[in-house]
């Protein structure tokens, strides 16, 4: 296979052991090209599926052959996808890295609401990278300069009914979008749009597997774990202030389980934080006796975490609110109160 792969792209890759020049296709591009498109395959993605609000599917079957590969490119794919794509600075060429850290630049601008240096940032990278690719992704910036500055994009009903038949990951910019389209709605007190742009970040993070063979087994969540705790916490949050407290302790139980089973703490704590005193509100308001048990164990997981962040303070005032208030009885509890007493004193 390898010397058929030489001898079909002859021209471009050059003898064995000869050093390849900018901009040609090297054995390294050849093997993540046919690495990618084996990944693909295995998940039963279209190429068309894959390549929506990226580029064109032809720019993508390019890379797959190793053609024009750029790790930008490879990392919108793998996002999709739901890979996690880390220590990107370690694999890219300099132009890349050049152009990914001026990609950073322009979006810390504009969510510091520096919409004007943000336009004019972007147009300065427009006219250096001009790529597809690279217009694509300052298409995305665009519409999120435009939501900061309290207008919707032209384009925007086109946008979201896209986004909405979208079965496969959001890429990163399509997100970033979704949480501005959000911040909109919140700036208008449209609670119902909000709920709707919360709602299908959620549907799309769980969406992850559909395209897996052999029921689902294998099936990636790397990308769960980089969007969901966040998603989550804003939606649980959002869902409990509108006084749907069934619904907000689903999105919550979702972050909560993900993380506790991946032994991950971002936002674990004040996961476990909005989920019992949702607890605790239906506890005291009589509506569900059960909620009291549920609210004594994401207590009891609280105090655990917050001795193992040395914040044994706050373990004690929790363990005297379960004691005092909650009347909670556990010999355990009892005892770490009064050891923490005398470490405090």
């Amino acid at each position: 296979m390898k010397d058929e792969i030489r001898e079909k792209y002859n021209r471009l890759l050059g003898k064995p052991g000869e050093r390849s020049r900018v901009g040609e296709m090297t054995e390294k591009e050849l093997l993540l090209g046919k690495t990618l498109k084996r990944m693909r395959e295995h998940r039963q993605i279209s190429l068309e599926s894959l390549s929506e609000g990226i580029c064109a599917p032809s720019d993508m079957a390019a890379m797959e052959n190793g053609i024009k590969a750029s790790l930008l490119m490879t990392a919108a794919y793998l996002t999709r996808m739901g890979k996690s794509v880390n220590k990107f600075e370690f694999y890219s060429t300099n132009l890349e890295y050049d152009q990914q850290c001026k990609r950073d630049h322009i979006i810390e601008v504009w969510k510091k609401d520096d919409l004007e240096a943000a336009k004019g940032y972007l147009a300065e990278y427009e006219r250096r990278f001009r790529s597809k690719f690279s217009q694509c992704w300052s298409s995305w910036q665009k519409r999120c300069i435009m939501l900061r500055g309290g207008e919707l994009p032209e384009d925007y009903d086109v946008i979201w009914e896209s986004l909405t038949c979208q079965k496969l990951y959001f890429t990163q910019e399509e997100l970033d979008y979704l949480w501005e389209l959000k911040r909109f709605y919140e700036q208008r007190g449209d609670s119902q749009k909000v709920r709707e742009v919360y709602a299908l970040m959620y549907r799309n993070t769980m969406a992850t597997g559909v395209f897996l063979p052999q029921n689902g087994r294998g099936m990636d969540e790397e990308r769960k774990l980089e969007i969901l705790p966040e998603l989550c916490m804003g939606y649980g949050h959002f869902e409990h202030m509108q006084g749907r407290c069934e619904d907000a302790l689903k999105v919550l139980d979702t972050a909560i389980t993900l993380l506790q089973k991946s032994m991950r703490m971002r936002l674990l704590m004040e996961l476990l934080e909005e989920r019992m005193n949702i607890y605790r509100e239906l506890w005291e308001e009589g509506k569900a006796p059960e909620m009291y048990q549920r609210m004594g164990k994401d207590a009891q997981n609280l105090i655990a975490l917050e001795l193992l962040s040395g914040n044994m303070p706050k373990a004690r005032g929790r363990i005297a609110w379960l004691k005092e208030e909650a009347k909670w009885e556990s010999i355990i509890l009892d005892n770490l109160f009064t050891v923490l007493g005398r470490l405090l004193d």
